[in-house]
């Protein structure tokens, strides 16, 4: 055999051997399948995170928006167009009632509503009279039904006089602080106009509208609660004198402060135009942080559990109307999540309280419900119960 002929044999003898490993190869591949999740998972159990139900407290807070305002409020209005002579009060002042705000000028020729120096001078003139018929009636001159007309006249002399100092002389019906002053020394007060505002503001009102929804939750007597800040060291406060326009407090002001109070109104029909129903609020304004006409968000306590068994809401989904869970058992060598028809009762976003379905000390799975049937088997891969519970203390 010549050289040529071997080199052909060894290279079919080569293709033969390839061909046949690359034959029984395949086949050998063909009999290992590989296994999907989903098999492996059926086999061995669908991992899932769980929790144990605790019974702990859970408060349904809901919260709104609103604008302080003083329990007591009241606006010094001008009844005449006069200058003004006197402010007699700063922004901040407390006052008491019955103190002098702002003076009026009583010689002022461009006031039309009153006269308050001619009636200064009849009354005046009225009670020189009265005086002198007192002499002569003491005398026997004259009769006591000239004595009653001449003190009736003096009376409503008196009066006069009296309601029109008070158009010039603005006094505050109620004890309270100055909250803002409208005017100057030197201005001119129209008729109607307001010139200054008192506002008692140790307790704070907030009015709000609510939904027809929200209204359902909302009953008078129930607790209200409102957080803010305290004013930082050496920073504005909420006492007599320091109120300003910039006293709203900031995140980067002192330690939070929360202010609490009760719900005192609730209107049972909602208004004709906005379908909305009108509730009022009172808290307790601690050390004056809170000011009229700031924007403040109140929050109402709708609900609240302590003897039910808690779970956070993500363990629960729904299907066909129902409210559902999945708890883990063990059974025998394994363990199985069965599915459990539950019962809310109160919820806040993190806890839900569950009237009825589970017991405290259930394992409810709250990762991995989309791949589990009722029965399925299951693996523990986390248990979540601190990461849920351990918080609750801290939260609002």
């Amino acid at each position: 055999m010549n050289r040529s002929a071997k080199i052909g044999l060894w290279v079919i003898l080569g293709v033969v051997i390839v061909v046949a490993f690359v034959v029984t190869g395949g086949r050998r591949l063909r009999r290992e399948t590989v296994e999907s999740i989903d098999q492996i998972q059926q086999r061995l159990g669908v991992p899932v995170d769980f929790v144990t139900a605790q019974i702990v407290p859970v408060e349904d807070w809901r919260e709104f928006t609103g604008v302080a305002q003083g329990t007591g409020q009241v606006d010094l209005i001008s009844d005449v167009r006069t200058r003004v002579t006197r402010v007699h009060a700063e922004v901040g002042d407390e006052v008491r009632r019955g103190a002098l705000i702002v003076s009026l000028d009583t010689f002022d020729p461009v006031r039309f509503a009153t006269n308050y120096q001619t009636l200064q001078a009849s009354y005046e003139t009225a009670r020189r009279d009265s005086l002198r018929i007192e002499e002569l009636y003491a005398t026997g001159a004259v009769s006591v039904q000239d004595l009653d007309r001449v003190r009736t006249a003096t009376g409503a002399a008196r009066s006069a006089y009296v309601m029109s100092g008070k158009a010039v002389h603005l006094d505050t019906p109620i004890g309270g602080v100055v909250t803002a002053t409208y005017v100057s020394p030197g201005d001119y007060a129209d008729a109607g106009q307001i010139v200054a505002t008192v506002a008692s503001f140790d307790r704070i009102r907030v009015s709000l509208d609510v939904s027809g929804t929200e209204r359902a939750l909302i009953e008078v007597g129930q607790p209200v609660r409102i957080r803010t800040r305290s004013a930082a060291p050496g920073g504005r406060s909420g006492a007599p004198g320091s109120m300003a326009a910039d006293t709203a407090p900031t995140p980067a002001s002192g330690n939070e402060v929360t202010l609490t109070g009760e719900v005192t109104k609730a209107t049972l029909s909602a208004d004709s135009n906005s379908r909305l129903f009108s509730i009022e609020i009172v808290v307790v304004n601690e050390g004056r942080l809170l000011k009229p006409g700031m924007l403040v968000s109140p929050e109402i306590l709708v609900g609240s559990s302590s003897t039910l068994p808690v779970v956070p809401p993500v363990a629960l989904f729904q299907r066909n109307g129902d409210q559902l869970v999945y708890v883990v058992t063990a059974s025998g060598d394994s363990m199985t999540a069965g599915l459990r028809t539950v019962i809310p009762d109160i919820t806040n976003g993190r806890l839900s309280a569950i009237a009825r379905g589970i017991a405290p000390g259930d394992r409810i799975v709250v990762t991995g419900q989309n791949k589990l049937e009722d029965g399925a088997r299951v693996v523990i891969h986390k248990d979540l119960t601190a990461e849920y519970f351990a918080p609750v203390a801290t939260r609002g």
